[in-house]
């Protein structure tokens, strides 16, 4: 029995791929011969090939060095922004810390009879009607000490100290008394605290003291701390009561400054 041989050519093996393959062959064969026989020409046909081919090349090597400097610049701006946007917020809170200063101290440095001190706990952190300060024993302050807020109103005295802290007792605490004056009369009256940075106090009627006189403390120099806003008595007594507003926000407090009793 006759075996039958297909006539169907394999697809890979046309007659046009060998033609084409023979062409390639034949060039590369060409290219590697004129190389051997005559290089120096070989070269100087090449030549604008190769540079056309480095040219290429440096463009392309330098779009890539381009984009990665521009992504290595945009990563350094965030940065910059970032450390600029907490420069700023730190400027914020140096303007704001020399501003209380400034109403603390005054603008110039005799102007600063003791030590100033940051405020950590104010009502209602603190116990009502007391700071605490960080100028403690360690930085002069003792029991007794005055203790001063911006525009020079005294608004208390040093209590109980630690090394690096001290408590400051308000004189608006409640059921404390201070000798103190009220209006350019200088009438003597007795503050009594009643909390939250307020004062009363008794006076027989006769005594002419108006809405809107200032009271006075002993001080050097004496020094108001608050104004009449009120004045009122029960019906038949011989006394009024004066309420007394205080010029000190006890409540915003941030600095204060202590006056050492050696240094007043």
């Amino acid at each position: 029995m006759k075996k039958k041989f297909s006539h169907r050519r394999s697809a890979f093996l046309t007659p046009r791929i060998f033609s084409g393959g023979s062409v390639v062959l034949t060039v590369v064969l060409l290219f590697a011969l004129f190389r051997l026989v005559a290089p120096e020409t070989f070269l100087t046909v090449t030549a604008p090939f190769f540079s056309t081919g480095s040219f290429v090349y440096e463009k392309v090597s330098s779009s890539f060095v381009v984009v990665a400097e521009k992504k290595d610049l945009y990563d350094k701006n965030q940065v910059l922004l970032k450390q600029n946007e907490a420069l700023l917020n730190r400027n914020r809170a140096l303007t704001a810390r020399v501003s209380s200063l400034t109403a603390l101290v005054g603008t110039t440095t005799p102007s600063v009879r003791g030590v100033v001190a940051n405020v950590l706990g104010r009502p209602a952190q603190s116990p009502y009607d007391t700071l605490i300060i960080d100028a403690g024993s360690v930085s002069g302050s003792a029991t007794g000490d005055v203790v001063i807020a911006r525009g020079g109103v005294p608004i208390g005295t040093i209590g109980k100290l630690s090394p690096s802290t001290a408590r400051v007792i308000l004189f608006s605490s409640v059921g404390r008394k201070i000798s103190a004056w009220a209006g350019v009369a200088r009438n003597p009256i007795t503050l009594q605290g009643t909390g939250g940075g307020t004062f009363t106090a008794d006076i027989p009627h006769q005594v002419a003291i108006s809405v809107g006189d200032k009271i006075f403390i002993p001080g050097s120099p004496s020094s108001a701390i608050g104004r009449v806003v009120g004045i009122g008595a029960p019906i038949g007594s011989a006394m009024e009561t004066l309420r007394i507003r205080p010029f000190v926000n006890i409540f915003s407090l941030t600095v204060v400054e202590v006056i050492h009793r050696t240094m007043s």
